[in-house]
């Protein structure tokens, strides 16, 4: 079993405990015993990287791989062998260079979630509060080694957020055979 290592960085974010709840409730879309605990360790206080406005806010905001890099960092120097995560109810943002046959050109998307078997991201940012452990979860399942997929509709369900349409409150039972499976193997 894994546990999962808790931090939030910036914001006035939820209490540890409601914060803490939200991580146990997203680990109970799993099998019994794939988690072991959940230590919280603070909050991390960060200088955003730029500000991204909409039509009536300014946020502070965060490229992505600068914030994975910080908390890979914090990781290494905790040492720290279990998955560290780190929540945050500002933006995350995203950068993509591609060349449209003319030109180079940038685009750029929010970031709700990003985990790995290390390090993970999750931004509560627009995001509904009654959906904030589905969201987790779905980051926990990439931890576990589960892809994005459209059929059949469950957590890993690509477009999670953005659509009405999820119709399982859970893993579908493809998933939930593979992580089953693979804690046996271990």
């Amino acid at each position: 079993m894994q546990s999962i290592t808790l931090l939030t960085i910036n914001g006035e974010q939820e209490k540890e405990e409601d914060l803490v709840k939200i991580v146990e409730d997203a680990s109970g879309y799993f099998p019994i015993e794939t988690w072991d605990d959940i230590t919280y360790i603070g909050k991390l206080i960060l200088t955003h990287d730029f500000k991204v406005a909409t039509s009536t806010e300014s946020y502070g905001a965060f490229l992505f791989q600068k914030l994975i890099n910080r908390v890979k960092r914090i990781r290494d120097s905790n040492r720290l062998m279990n998955l560290l995560l780190g929540i945050t109810a500002d933006p995350i943002v995203a950068m993509h260079y591609f060349f449209d046959r003319t030109r180079f050109k940038r685009a750029t998307y929010l970031v709700h979630d990003y985990v790995d078997e290390k390090v993970g991201v999750v931004s509560f940012f627009q995001v509904n509060k009654k959906f904030s452990d589905r969201l987790v979860a779905h980051g926990l399942g990439h931890n576990r080694g589960l892809h994005h997929h459209i059929e059949p509709i469950d957590l890993m369900y690509s477009e999670l957020l953005s659509s009405p349409t999820l119709q399982v409150n859970g893993f579908c039972k493809d998933c939930l055979h593979k992580l089953t499976k693979d804690k046996t193997d271990t």
